[in-house]
């Protein structure tokens, strides 16, 4: 993943609401089979491995984000787990039919959290932070976002 990808995906956790967060870590976790994949073709099996680890590191928070209060919560421990296996099972047969299986799991999931994400309104996770406007200003092509910050130290006391 490049830097660029990671800065914007962590503006985005910052601004981000519960059910946000969560579709962002699907988010990165394809990110990470993407890259898996590409790798795999380049023939960097080193690289292939460690994609293949951060995407199960991504499984694994998801996992552990399950509230077992709700019915829901016991399938979809069900599924993360055979994601995550299978995922590990590709990097370890360094092939990638099980990661294309993960990859199509994890997007179906994904679209049926953007969904519910639709509906939520909540604040943001993430209090004291940064506001972000995009748009505000932008290059000849490009579109660059400024960063407001009124309370100056955003609770850090020097």
């Amino acid at each position: 993943m490049t830097k660029e990808l990671i800065q914007d995906y962590t503006l985005k956790i910052s601004q981000a609401n519960p059910t946000g967060i969560i579709v962002l870590v699907y988010d990165i976790a394809d990110q990470y089979i993407k890259d898996a994949l590409a790798s795999f073709d380049a023939a960097d099996y080193e690289e292939y491995r460690q994609n293949c680890r951060n995407a199960c590191r991504c499984v694994e928070d998801l996992l552990g984000a399950l509230d077992y209060n709700y019915e829901l919560a016991v399938p979809l421990m069900r599924l993360y787990v055979f994601i995550n296996r299978e995922i590990s099972l590709a990097s370890a047969k360094n092939d990638t039919e099980g990661l294309l299986n993960a990859r199509g799991l994890l997007i179906s999931l994904k679209d049926a959290f953007e969904q519910v994400a639709k509906e939520d309104h909540s604040d943001p996770m993430l209090y004291n932070t940064q506001s972000v406007y995009a748009g505000l200003t932008y290059g000849r092509n490009q579109l660059q976002e400024s960063v407001s910050d009124p309370a100056g130290s955003r609770g850090f006391m020097a």
